[in-house]
């Protein structure tokens, strides 16, 4: 009896440690994913728990300005159940990465990274009315305005300096989080002429031609590769062809050689062939970033190995994060 207790003593034992070890996991989660970035413009309300733990190193939100509120408040615009608010984006963007920027002992969101986490905002309001001037120089004056979005973004992010990358005074300090703010709703204006800052702007590749965006101010440049490339989604291609193949790596080349990271939007969701297909190009020619609101299937493809078979012809991947030396042009 003694021998029959002991044994299911040791069981209990195992199966207490295997729990442990599953708890352990899950709050360590997955392999980290350095190009994969989550689109949660949509949602879910915890973009960033969520991301996290699929081990994506950048998440994409989209926020709105809630007026109905005094003062107005910056919320997620993301699908809510019926009467349920959307969550602010302090409780569910800042709060959460400051949380995972204290547990972690090298101050960084993903255990054991030294890459900053990427968050890219996303703001896309109802346009409002056309303003009833005719002069050329008035009208620039009026899409160069401040957006009460960027305000009431920034009053948020100042408290929390110590965790973000910053622009000041001419230099790009890294930090835990890299904000950059997405969409064409943002003023180059209102980071243009800030001697401080805490985000910075998408880029094009209009910006890599003198007079662009310097790199202080648009690290990152998006490029849409279905008008690229001449995707239609109504037309199967049995293999991508060698002509996009050409495209697709050029771009990589060409913001690599001007000091930005790259991400394509574009990019076909469905079916899922097709967006595997496209996955394993971008990854190929090097891409830093391969995005979707796909979660499980990006997470699963980005863990696999690359295909070298693909990758020898690739233009050589830069590293995620820029060496704060070269990113401040010395």
């Amino acid at each position: 009896m003694s021998n029959g207790l002991a044994t299911v003593a040791s069981g209990m034992v195992g199966l207490a440690a295997m729990g442990a070890l599953a708890a352990a996991r899950a709050r360590r989660g997955r392999p980290y994913l350095a190009d994969g970035l989550l689109v949660a413009v949509d949602g879910p309300a915890d973009p960033v728990v969520t991301a996290v733990r699929a081990g994506f190193a950048g998440v994409e939100v989209a926020v709105r300005l809630d007026t109905d509120t005094v003062p107005p408040v910056l919320r997620l615009d993301c699908d809510m159940p019926d009467g349920e608010p959307a969550p602010t984006f302090e409780q569910a963007v800042l709060e959460p990465l400051a949380a995972l920027v204290a547990e972690s002992p090298l101050g960084r969101v993903h255990p054991r990274r030294a890459e900053p986490f990427l968050l890219l905002v996303h703001a896309d309001p109802e346009p409002a009315p056309p303003p009833r001037v005719t002069a050329p120089q008035q009208r620039a004056a009026l899409l160069q305005a401040a957006r009460p979005e960027y305000e009431a973004l920034d009053l948020l992010l100042r408290p929390r300096a110590e965790l973000l990358t910053t622009f000041l005074g001419g230099r790009v300090v890294p930090g835990a989080i890299t904000v950059v703010l997405t969409g064409p709703y943002w003023s180059r204006a209102d980071l243009l002429g800030a001697y401080e800052r805490f985000a910075f702007l998408e880029g094009r590749f209009s910006d890599l031609e003198p007079g662009g965006l310097p790199v202080t101010v648009a690290p990152l440049v998006t490029e849409a590769l279905d008008a690229r490339i001449g995707w239609d989604p109504h037309e199967e291609w049995p293999e991508f062809p060698a002509e996009a193949r050409h495209i697709l790596r050029s771009l990589v080349g060409a913001a690599h050689a001007g000091g930005r990271r790259i991400r394509f939007v574009g990019v076909p969701e469905d079916p899922r062939h097709v967006r595997t297909a496209f996955w394993q190009e971008l990854r190929a020619a090097g891409a830093d970033l391969i995005a979707s609101r796909h979660r499980a299937p990006l997470a699963r493809f980005l863990r696999k190995p690359v295909d070298r078979e693909r990758k020898h012809r690739a233009e050589p991947r830069r590293p995620a994060v820029q060496d704060e030396q070269r990113l401040n042009g010395r």
